[in-house]
């Protein structure tokens, strides 16, 4: 991984808020980490190995630390909690298999792990059902009924479960939960953890405050956006306070 610069940062920013889709947007932000990576070879790993990577470029970038929000199911409270990236990666037990295979019953199946084409293949989906279907159809490869092959669409719900089972124990990191405990109430409750948007709004609100130190250096001293973005954020800080910006 490369650190990304102020510079590349704020190019992927720019071009993710054109982008709707928070699949599009975090592959825009590997990019910035990985230059001489190609967007399909980033767009071929699992959810879970492209959620590794944004935890990686969220350290690099911010820091190990972070902190994240959430509501009380119970009593409404807003929450806030410290955490640090090393909390949210979660361990691998082996590699992950290109072909991952299963056995439930009397049915067999061949498989792969679910990637960002594949999620984006199914986002103007709306309905679950059909969703998942689509899915299926994309990572299942073969399956089999007592010997003989079959479609995805007379997989019974137990299998299908199984598969997901299995995937989510092949790729840890696509589903990360949070233990949540409120103050206020004391109810307890897991709530999911999606790197990819929480890193994007922090992005976000980065670049917005980057322009405002811009746009208050280049105001004051007639200084290039380019010459601007090349201090370090020490330095630009240094000028800011001078100003009392």
């Amino acid at each position: 991984m490369q650190t990304p610069t102020t510079q590349s940062l704020l190019a992927a920013w720019e071009l993710g808020r054109a982008e709707p889709h928070l699949i599009e947007r975090g592959l825009l932000l590997l990019l910035a980490a990985y230059p001489g990576s190609p967007r399909p070879t980033l767009a071929q790993l699992s959810i879970g190995e492209r959620d590794s990577l944004l935890l990686g470029l969220r350290e690099q970038a911010f820091g190990p630390g972070l902190t994240a929000l959430a509501e009380c199911h119970q009593c409404g409270a807003r929450l806030e909690f410290q955490l640090r990236v090393a909390d949210l990666c979660v361990p691998r037990e082996s590699p992950a298999l290109e072909t991952l295979k299963l056995s439930v019953g009397d049915y067999e199946l061949e498989f792969r792990l679910p990637n960002s084409f594949d999620l984006s293949a199914v986002r103007e989906t709306t309905d679950l059902d059909d969703k998942k279907q689509r899915l299926l159809e994309r990572l299942v490869s073969r399956a089999w009924h007592c010997g003989l092959e079959i479609g995805t669409k007379e997989l019974p719900e137990e299998v299908i479960a199984a598969m997901e089972d299995r995937m989510e124990k092949a790729d840890p990191q696509a589903v990360v939960q949070l233990s949540v405990h409120c103050d206020c109430c004391g109810h307890e409750w897991k709530t999911g953890f999606d790197i990819a948007s929480f890193l994007w709004t922090e992005v976000d609100s980065w670049a917005i405050r980057i322009l405002r130190e811009v746009h208050s250096l280049a105001r004051a001293y007639s200084w290039s956006e380019t010459d601007i973005l090349a201090m370090s954020p020490w330095r630009r800080r240094c000028y800011l306070e001078m100003l009392g910006a």
